[in-house]
């Protein structure tokens, strides 16, 4: 399957779950060779970011965009594979696409398309991100900058 027609089935796949009266719904999440998350949320028009509760979430709907977003990254058109995703799917039909480009080692558990280095430290406890990590993290893209 060629890029345009993924990116035509993942929008499809995001409007059948897109919950009533809401602005734009994201489908964000990271792809690792030992880890990878996704899942949807949404902004209400109270501006409002919500997510599927516990027990709700339409897993099978999730799963077959989960194989689309691998079968996008395997694509030649990405001559770097990258690492983390946020797909957009607006009320009025716009669907818009981000990758990020996080190594491993600099990311962490439900913290998408922005690396823990990345961070300022008053957004630690937001992600439940432990000072301490957030300090070696930091150190270490300084070294590696070198």
């Amino acid at each position: 399957m060629n890029d345009q027609k993924i990116y035509q089935r993942i929008g499809e796949f995001l409007r059948s779950i897109m919950p009533e009266n809401v602005l734009e719904i994201y489908y964000i999440g990271c792809i690792y060779p030992d880890y990878s998350a996704g899942g949807a949320e949404w902004l209400t028009k109270e501006n409002k970011i919500v997510s599927f509760e516990m027990g709700q979430r339409p897993y099978h709907i999730e799963s077959q965009i989960d194989d689309l977003i691998v079968e996008l990254r395997l694509l030649d058109i990405f001559k770097e594979k990258w690492t983390h995703f946020k797909i957009t799917l607006t009320d009025n039909g716009v669907f818009n696409t981000e990758f990020g480009y996080i190594p491993r080692d600099d990311s962490w558990v439900n913290l998408y398309m922005k690396a823990v280095s990345d961070l300022k430290e008053s957004e630690l406890d937001e992600y439940n991100i432990p000072h301490e990590e957030w300090e070696k993290r930091v150190e270490l893209k300084k070294k590696n900058k070198l």
